[in-house]
């Protein structure tokens, strides 16, 4: 596979970066092939070589593992959409971006939507729906391949986890923006470079994953790169994947994990407990994901 060497940011255009770290991975055709990189002018954080976006787009059709993971629950929820059909597929009615709709029908077109809960959402509200989706075995109604085949005047767009995938978020944001009406709101979420993960892991953060995530968004770096494409910035908020519920639970758990660490004279898995605890505590402060919301200018 043919990798660019990134010299300079890609956000930014920076030549101001510098090497955080060697980037591990469990696949040995790219492990130590990649260090995550910095921008010290906006802070965009992105990994030291990207392959071409005709290259991840065929990785993403065939799902590679190289940028695949597939957790348990993730194989789990894609057999259960191939077995049962969009049909049975759930709705996201509490999904956050109805908070900023500002209109109650009109043209939606979703990036990535993968198993189609908020896609399916706006369908059912009524809801002119268009999608981009590489994968082959999402095939539903509007559902593109190509973004030629997307139609233009899309009041609502959404590219939730989308932008960190892409060889140059600025391109796309661009060929988004031609798809729009004018104020037009976009809607999107990435891994946040600037969150307690995000700096207190470095190179170990689980969000640093080639050739899945090549990029990390700063706040400085979101506005300059909604701007270059054409949007005015709305609001950015950090969220946290991180459940409250299950952070206290864990909590009151801690002194019997530590009590039988102890007992074994395992103080490095007391340690481990600790760190993972307070990492998480920390997420819930700074989360290490970005929601944008913003419109066409």
């Amino acid at each position: 596979m043919k990798l660019r060497k990134i010299n300079k940011c890609p956000i930014c255009e920076s030549d101001k970066i510098k090497k955080i770290g060697n980037i591990k991975n469990p696949l040995k055709e790219i492990d130590n092939k990649f260090d995550l990189m910095k921008c010290e002018s906006c802070l965009h954080r992105f990994i030291s070589k990207f392959p071409s976006q005709a290259v991840l787009i065929n990785l993403y059709k065939t799902d590679s593992p190289l940028v695949f993971g597939g957790t348990h629950h993730e194989i789990d929820q894609k057999k259960k959409f191939i077995n049962n059909g969009f049909k049975n597929v759930p709705v996201q009615n509490d999904h956050w971006i109805f908070k900023y709709v500002n209109i109650d029908k009109g043209r939606f077109f979703e990036i990535g939507p993968g198993l189609c809960r908020l896609y399916k959402t706006f369908l059912l509200k009524g809801w002119s729906c268009q999608g981009l989706e590489p994968r082959s075995f999402v095939k539903v109604k509007g559902i593109k391949k190509n973004f030629n085949e997307i139609k233009n005047d899309n009041d609502i767009v959404a590219a939730f986890d989308v932008l960190e995938h892409v060889e140059n978020p600025i391109e796309i944001l661009k060929k988004i923006n031609k798809k729009m009406r004018k104020n037009g709101q976009i809607f999107l979420t990435f891994p946040y470079s600037e969150s307690f993960k995000s700096k207190i892991l470095k190179e170990r953060w689980q969000m640093v994953v080639p050739l899945a995530h090549l990029h990390f968004f700063s706040l400085k770096s979101t506005n300059i790169m909604l701007k270059r494409a054409g949007f005015k910035t709305v609001e950015i908020k950090d969220f946290s994947f991180v459940e409250v519920r299950r952070l206290v639970r864990n909590f009151f758990k801690l002194p019997l994990f530590i009590l039988k660490d102890i007992l074994k004279l395992n103080f490095k898995n007391i340690f481990k407990h600790l760190f993972e605890f307070f990492l998480n505590f920390l997420d819930l402060i700074k989360g290490d994901q970005l929601k944008v919301v913003a419109i066409k200018t």
